[in-house]
């Protein structure tokens, strides 16, 4: 008799619901004070970047470690938003939160669509080109088209003289 933990079930049931979701390598960041509680606001951008496929990750205002927090930031909390690690943009909750995210998720499907389309161009000229090749190398060079012609020619000329030559009557056969 086996009993299941509801945590573990859980837990299996969750990754099993993110292998699903399509993710995006968009990370946000909701920058806080030490002292800040969290709000319905963050609360509301954390569901909407997790249900979107983004990363959401939280962490305390150090201006001396990071560099976007010293540059970008005029209040708090704050959101910085990073595409493929990249710092993108900063937005806090009253300026639109959830299209900063949305717009942001939609660069990586335009990079990832141009990504796939430059590939398959690329795979196609490429199986052109082998074709190109296959066919010129099984041709025939003009130079050798010309030997063998005059081959057939000499070998079906030769033929009908050596056969005109070589007439025996049929009285001479052993």
């Amino acid at each position: 008799m086996s009993h299941s933990n509801p945590v573990v079930d859980l837990q299996i049931k969750q990754q099993e619901e993110r292998k699903k979701k399509k993710e995006y390598p968009v990370k946000v960041c909701c920058v806080m004070d030490e002292l800040s509680d969290v709000n319905k606001d963050i609360l509301k951008i954390k569901a909407h970047a997790s249900n979107s496929g983004a990363t959401f990750v939280t962490r305390v205002y150090d201006s001396r470690k990071y560099s976007d927090d010293c540059y970008q930031i005029t209040r708090l909390p704050a959101f910085h938003i990073y595409i493929n690690g990249s710092y993108d943009r900063t937005f806090y909750p009253n300026t639109r939160p959830l299209q900063h995210i949305n717009e942001c998720i939609e660069i990586c499907i335009q990079r990832d669509t141009k990504k796939k389309e430059r590939t398959a161009r690329w795979v196609k000229l490429y199986n052109d080109f082998v074709a190109f090749l296959k066919r010129i190398s099984h041709r025939e060079t003009r130079m050798e088209r010309y030997q063998r012609e005059q081959e057939i020619e000499m070998t079906d000329t030769t033929k009908f003289k050596n056969m005109k030559n070589n007439i025996v009557p049929i009285s001479e056969w052993n």
